[in-house]
């Protein structure tokens, strides 16, 4: 677990110990071993990435973007993807879906899901052989580990990923060439989460500091998911109109329903209609008990009424 209130972080990294790096954020578990070959700097950023996601933490879309913009600069890569495996079943993909791409162009992201669409439903062997060449080398250190951090040529041979559909019809459209991919099992709901950060044709491959950053930041983001980062099963903002937001944001600021009204130009009646569609959202029945939720910063699931 990696609390985020008031807890000064300590962590051993090649030999020193009790380094403090901020005031938000402590590396969990096994996070040590991780950060060999990796500066105090490169730690540094993780965890204040780790520290800025979770400030996000209502937002499902806000956090996701600001996570893979944030991973993208510590990794030197130009697009980053966030997808997670529903209903997926031993050996065989559920419902992908992609939840966040950032570094593309709108046109170009919405070629992301029907490329990934066509993995849905299948199995990983069939995938690797006919579709995405590695698919079932990744598989086989999930099932070992628990986990996966790999680069491209770690599960795959140059001819096969060149000459492979996926890479044809989709990734050399997008210019994505050298990828590292990351996989872990997030509780909240239970699932596969991947994040996959891309670099251009013609740039330098990712290597062992990359495969080494994005190990320790998705080891420090996934316990979160769920627990201290909602997802769209979760109460949060993911739903809610511009007005609501604007609405939620100036509640949370202390104002008050007339001084809301004032603040967007709107009557206080109408205001007084978006508070009650906030209080259903949230499945609240008063400001304290609304105010209170976003105090803990815990996310509730939708269907759990909030305690």
């Amino acid at each position: 677990m990696l609390p985020t209130d008031g807890i000064k972080v300590k962590i051993v990294a090649r030999g020193q110990a009790g380094i403090p790096l901020n005031s938000g954020v402590t590396l969990n578990s096994g996070a040590a071993a991780v950060c060999d070959g990796l500066s105090v700097s490169d730690i540094s950023d993780v965890v204040s990435l780790v520290s800025e996601t979770c400030d996000r933490w209502d937002d499902p879309a806000a956090w996701r973007d600001h996570l893979l913009r944030g991973a993208c600069r510590l990794l030197n890569g130009n697009v980053g993807m966030m997808l997670t495996d529903r209903g997926s079943k031993p050996g065989r993909f559920g419902q992908l879906s992609v939840h966040c791409v950032v570094g593309l162009t709108p046109a170009m992201q919405q070629l992301v899901q029907p490329a990934v669409s066509q993995m849905a439903q299948r199995g990983y062997d069939d995938v690797s052989e006919n579709t995405m060449p590695g698919l079932a080398r990744m598989y086989d250190h999930i099932v070992r580990q628990g986990w996966v951090t790999v680069t491209r040529n770690e599960i795959t041979d140059e001819a096969s990923y060149r000459t492979a559909s996926f890479y044809q019809n989709f990734r050399k459209q997008i210019d994505c060439d050298d990828y590292v991919a990351s996989i872990r099992i997030v509780d909240l709901p239970r699932r596969p989460e991947a994040i996959n950060i891309d670099r251009p044709h013609g740039a330098a491959p990712f290597g062992p500091r990359e495969v080494a950053l994005l190990k320790l930041l998705h080891d420090q983001i996934a316990p979160l998911i769920g627990l201290r980062l909602a997802t769209e099963e979760h109460l949060c903002r993911d739903g809610l109109s511009r007005r609501l937001r604007q609405t939620l944001s100036l509640l949370l600021d202390g104002q008050s329903e007339k001084q809301v009204a004032r603040e967007l130009g709107l009557g206080e009646r109408t205001i007084h209609d978006y508070v009650t569609m906030l209080y259903r959202h949230f499945q609240v029945s008063s400001r304290p008990e609304l105010l209170a939720y976003f105090i803990r910063r815990t996310p509730a699931r939708r269907s759990e009424p909030f305690r």
